[in-house]
C-alpha cells in the first residue's frame, strides 16, 4: 500500500507539472529580443485561436527591453530547407517564405526532354516551368538546388527505361549537356549552384516502372552493385558542371538507401569511390525518412554512410539529406495520430540535422493536395487555399528557435531500444546562451526531467511548437538549486539559457 501511495503521488505531481509550468510563467513578462523580428514574432501577446487550452496558453505581454546578449559570431548556415515543386502553387509562397528555409529543390532537368535527338540541339523549353521555379524561388531570397535525370531513348543502356543509365559511348554528350546546362543556370535569378546527379539511383530497374523519378542504375552484381559505373558517370560529369559554372557543386548519390538491410546501397557507394570518383562529387547525398527504432532514420543512415567515408580517409567530406520526412503508410486513411506524430518530429529533426553537421536536411514536400507521397507534406492543398498542418509551424517554430544555433554536445546517436522512454537532450551554443532541445521518444505520460543549469540562471521555454504560436515563458532557476524541472513528452521542448 505505501509503494502505491507514493506511485500516485509521484503521477499526481507530474500531471500538475505539465500543467503549471507554462501557466507559472504568466507570472513575469517575457522581453522581445531586440533586432530579432523574427524569433520575437513567436512571443504571444493574445491567445492564440488554434489553442487547446487557455490555462496552459494565456498570451504574455513582450515589453520593449535589452534583454538578451547580441551575438558577437556569425550565424553558420543553416540546414533548412524542402522541396518546392514547379507544380506548387503560387499560393503557398508565403508559407514558403514565413518558414524562412536556406534552401529549396526546385524541380527536375529532364535530359530526355531537353536532348531528344542526338546530335539535335537542346530543347530549352522544355524547362520552362524549371524557370519559373528558380526564378521565383530566388525572388524570395531562397537558394535552388536541381536533379537532373532521364536518359533520352538513344542514349538508354536498358530501352525504353527512362531511369536508366546513359550508355557508356554517350557519358561525353551526356557531360556536354551538363555542361551547357549549368552554364544557362550560371547567372543572374537563373542562378543555380548545387546539382544532383539522378535521383535514388541506387534502385534496380526491375523494381520500378522507369518515369516515376527514381533511378535504376544499381544491379545485382556484388560488390559494388553498378556504384562503380555512377563513379565513372560522375567522373564525367563534374569537370563538366565546373566548366559551365565555376561556382556549382556537384551532390552524388541522391541515395534511396536500402534499409535495414543496406549492403547494397553501402556497396554502391563503395564502387563509386573505387571508380576513382572521391574528388567528383562535394558532397553525398541520401534521403531518410521517419522514425526507426528509438531514434530517426536519419541517425540510422547517417552513421552507416558517414563512418564508410571515413574508412576511405573522406571525413570532411559534407553530407546532405536531400529527402527526409514523417511519412504515413496507410493508402489512403492515416491512423489518427499521424499528424500529432507527423509534427512531433518536425519539431526535432532539423535540432538532429544541425547535430549531425549536415549541410543540408530537404523536407519532402513542401504542400501537396490529396495523398502526395504517403502523406508527408507540410501544407495541404485545397479549393480555400493552402492548409498549413501541425507539423508546418513545428518545422517553421523550430527553424526559429535555431536560427544561429551551433552544436556542441557529443554526436547524436540512435537510441539503444531500452532508451525509447528516456529523455533525450540536445546541446547547442546560440552567442552566449545554452539552448537545449528536450523530447522524449515514445512515452504514454510526461517524463519528468531536471535540467541541471548555473545556478540562479534566467532560462526561456518554448513549448507546443505545434501551433501556429507556440507558448513561450520564462522557466528560470528561481530557487537557485540549479536545475530547470521539466515534463518532457515527444513533442520537443526547447529551454533557452541566458548568459548573465
Amino acid at each position: 500500500m505505501i509503494r502505491l501511495h507514493q506511485f500516485l503521488i509521484v503521477i499526481v505531481l507530474l500531471y500538475a507539472l505539465a500543467a503549471a509550468l507554462p501557466a507559472a510563467a504568466q507570472q513575469e513578462p517575457l522581453p522581445e529580443r531586440p533586432g530579432d523580428r523574427t524569433v520575437g514574432d513567436m512571443f504571444p501577446t493574445t491567445l492564440p485561436v488554434d489553442a487547446p487550452d487557455s490555462g496552459m496558453l494565456t498570451g504574455i505581454q513582450a515589453v520593449s527591453q535589452v534583454y538578451l546578449p547580441l551575438i558577437s559570431m556569425p550565424a553558420p548556415p543553416n540546414p533548412f530547407g524542402f522541396d518546392v515543386r514547379t507544380y506548387a502553387p503560387d499560393a503557398v509562397m508565403p508559407l514558403v517564405v514565413e518558414a524562412n528555409p536556406r534552401w529549396s529543390r526546385a524541380g527536375d532537368v529532364l535530359w530526355a526532354l531537353v536532348e531528344p535527338v542526338r546530335g539535335g540541339g537542346y530543347r530549352w523549353e522544355a524547362l520552362a516551368d524549371v524557370e519559373r521555379n528558380v526564378r521565383r524561388l530566388r525572388a524570395t531570397g531562397i537558394e535552388p538546388t536541381l536533379i537532373v535525370q532521364w536518359s533520352p531513348s538513344w542514349a538508354q543502356s536498358i530501352p525504353g527505361k527512362l531511369c536508366s543509365a546513359p550508355r557508356p559511348d554517350t557519358i561525353g554528350e551526356f557531360a556536354a549537356f551538363m555542361r551547357a546546362v549549368a552554364q544557362r543556370f550560371s547567372s543572374g535569378d537563373l542562378r543555380v549552384d548545387h546539382w544532383e546527379i539522378w535521383n535514388e539511383p541506387d534502385f534496380r530497374p526491375d523494381e520500378v516502372k522507369g518515369d516515376e523519378g527514381f533511378g535504376c542504375w544499381a544491379t545485382y552484381a556484388a560488390p559494388y552493385y553498378g556504384g562503380d559505373y555512377y563513379g565513372q558517370v560522375l567522373r564525367a560529369v563534374y569537370p563538366a558542371v565546373k566548366a559551365g559554372n565555376p561556382n556549382a557543386q556537384v551532390w552524388g548519390g541522391a541515395l534511396m538507401h536500402r534499409w535495414p538491410d543496406d549492403t547494397q546501397t553501402l556497396g554502391f557507394v563503395r564502387g563509386m569511390l573505387a571508380a576513382g570518383a572521391a574528388n567528383s562529387f562535394d558532397a553525398l547525398s541520401f534521403h531518410a525518412y521517419g522514425e526507426w527504432g528509438a531514434g530517426d532514420r536519419l541517425l540510422f543512415k547517417y552513421w552507416r554512410l558517414r563512418r564508410l567515408l571515413d574508412e576511405h580517409g573522406l571525413n570532411t567530406k559534407p553530407m546532405v539529406a536531400t529527402e527526409i520526412a514523417a511519412t504515413c503508410t496507410a493508402p489512403s486513411i492515416c491512423p489518427p495520430d499521424f499528424q500529432r506524430r507527423q509534427a512531433n518530429y518536425a519539431a526535432r529533426i532539423y535540432a538532429q540535422a544541425i547535430a549531425l553537421n549536415l549541410l543540408g536536411a530537404f523536407w519532402y514536400p513542401i504542400s501537396f493536395r490529396g495523398e502526395g507521397f504517403l502523406h508527408s507534406h507540410l501544407v495541404d492543398e485545397t479549393d480555400d487555399g493552402p492548409t498549413p498542418r501541425p507539423s508546418f509551424y513545428a518545422f517553421r517554430n523550430s527553424a526559429r528557435l535555431l536560427a544561429g544555433a551551433r552544436y556542441i554536445g557529443p554526436p547524436p546517436v540512435e537510441p539503444a531500444p531500452g532508451q525509447i522512454g528516456d529523455v533525450q537532450v540536445l546541446t547547442f551554443e546560440k552567442g552566449r546562451n545554452r539552448l537545449y532541445v528536450l523530447w522524449v521518444p515514445r512515452t504514454d505520460f510526461p517524463v519528468l526531467y531536471n535540467l541541471p543549469v548555473p545556478p540562479g540562471v534566467t532560462a526561456i521555454c518554448t513549448d507546443q511548437l505545434n501551433l501556429s504560436t507556440p507558448a513561450t515563458y520564462y522557466c528560470s532557476d528561481v530557487n537557485r538549486d540549479g536545475l530547470i524541472p521539466r515534463a518532457v513528452n515527444e513533442l520537443p521542448q526547447y529551454v533557452e539559457v541566458v548568459a548573465p
